[in-house]
This record gives C-alpha cells, sequence and structure tokens, in this order.
C-alpha cells in the first residue's frame, strides 16, 4: 500500500447532512475521499483505473458505485457511435 500522507481539511457544516447520507465510506473520511475522486474521475483528471486506486477500491467495486450513482464509467464518442451505427446497417442489409 502506498504511503498516505495526511492533510487536514475544513468541511462546512451544512455538507455534513449530505455526506451522512452516502452510502459509500464506512468514515466520514471514506466519503469525503470517495466523493472528491469521483469528482476527479468525472472531470478527466484521472482515469477509471487510478480513480479506483484511490478510492481503495478494485476497479469493479468503483464501477458498481460509479453505476449506483448513474456516473457513466466508460466513453463512447460521437466517432464511435456513427461506426457502430454503420456498422449495424451493414449487418442488416445482409
Amino acid at each position: 500500500m502506498m504511503e498516505q500522507n495526511i492533510v487536514d481539511v475544513e468541511i462546512p457544516k451544512t455538507l455534513l447532512p449530505y455526506l451522512y447520507t452516502m452510502k459509500a465510506g464506512k468514515t466520514m473520511d471514506d466519503k469525503v475521499t470517495i466523493s472528491i475522486v469521483a469528482g476527479m474521475f468525472v472531470s478527466g483528471i484521472v482515469t477509471l483505473e487510478k480513480a479506483a486506486e484511490l478510492a481503495g477500491k478494485n476497479i469493479w467495486d468503483f464501477m458498481d458505485f460509479l453505476k449506483a450513482h448513474d456516473i457513466p464509467w466508460s466513453r463512447y464518442s460521437e466517432e464511435e457511435m456513427q461506426m457502430d451505427e454503420l456498422a449495424i446497417a451493414n449487418l442488416s442489409e445482409e
């Protein structure tokens, strides 16, 4: 396990009720960590693999967390969708 440097952060009291309702994470530190990591993943700062690692989860559990929160875990570009539509159209003509 990688060594962790701990940084103290102040959380506004107005956020606490929302953090308490989170099912993910056993401790408040866990809840805050997974929230930050999910935000970094959604923003494209970290990859799925790195996000899972930073959250202290295996990739499958992190993907389950994302799915439970309606966060897409894979990127599907417009070009990929067009290629798939073309392939489906070609197959349906055969």
